[in-house]
Order: C-alpha cells, then sequence, then structure tokens
C-alpha cells in the first residue's frame, strides 16, 4: 500500500473519530485560570444565587439584571479581602469585591455548602470612588 492510499484511510478513520466524539460529549467550555481571584469569582457562579434585601433594592434602583451580575460582576471584580480570616470562615466564607467598569460596585457575598449569597451590593458615586 502507498504513502497516499494509507493517509487517506487515516484521515477518515480521524474524521470519523472526532465527529463520534463530539457527538458522544457534546461540545464544552473549557476554563484554565487558576489565580485566586478567577477562582474565587468562578466558584460564586456555580452555585444557586440568592440575594439579600439590600442587593435586591439596589438591583431594583439601578435596573440590573442576571446576565450583567453573572457576566460583569462575577467576571471582571476584583476580590479585596485575600488573607483575611473571611475567606476561611465555615459554614460559609464571605468575599468583598470591586467592580470598577462602566460603573462602579463594591459588593460582598458568601459562599455556602451549594448556594452563593449575594450580601451586599452598593453603588459607588465618583465622590466616593476618588477616596
Amino acid at each position: 500500500m502507498d504513502f497516499w492510499k494509507r493517509l487517506r484511510f487515516y484521515l477518515i478513520g480521524v474524521s470519523i473519530g472526532v465527529v463520534l466524539v463530539m457527538i458522544l460529549f457534546g461540545p464544552r467550555s473549557m476554563q484554565c485560570s487558576y489565580f485566586p481571584n478567577s477562582r474565587a469569582l468562578e466558584e460564586a457562579k456555580i452555585y444557586p444565587m440568592s440575594y439579600s434585601e439590600n442587593a435586591k433594592q439596589t438591583i431594583k434602583n439601578e435596573q440590573l439584571d442576571s446576565v450583567f451580575i453573572y457576566n460583569e460582576l462575577f467576571k471582571k471584580s476584583k476580590i479585596t479581602n485575600f488573607g483575611t480570616d473571611e475567606v476561611r470562615e465555615t459554614p460559609c466564607r464571605t468575599y468583598r469585591a470591586q467592580y470598577r467598569e462602566e460603573k462602579n460596585f463594591d459588593f460582598v457575598y458568601q459562599i455556602c455548602k451549594k448556594q452563593t449569597i449575594l450580601t451586599e451590593l452598593q453603588k459607588l458615586d465618583k465622590v466616593e470612588e476618588e477616596k
């Protein structure tokens, strides 16, 4: 068997294998961020989220939706309390984060066993931001 015939059989087999893997396992989203900030924010998005009354009021006043909360607040924020005892508490770890993009928010959330609780959400004005 010459080289071109073997190459053709090889490519046919590989393409059938790739198609079967895609059909059986489906598309997967891959994330490989091992930095502590990204891990803490991504872990919060895994569990179902509930909101405190304070957070619900701010969400209502600022007309925020869940897409903004998941894709902006829990993606582009910076956690400010690493190295404190709050992040090692049991049963719920408490994280404080800052969001400084088109809007400015400070928020506090807790990751409990199977739930994320957004306990505080506060919009900052320009005057408070400069401090």
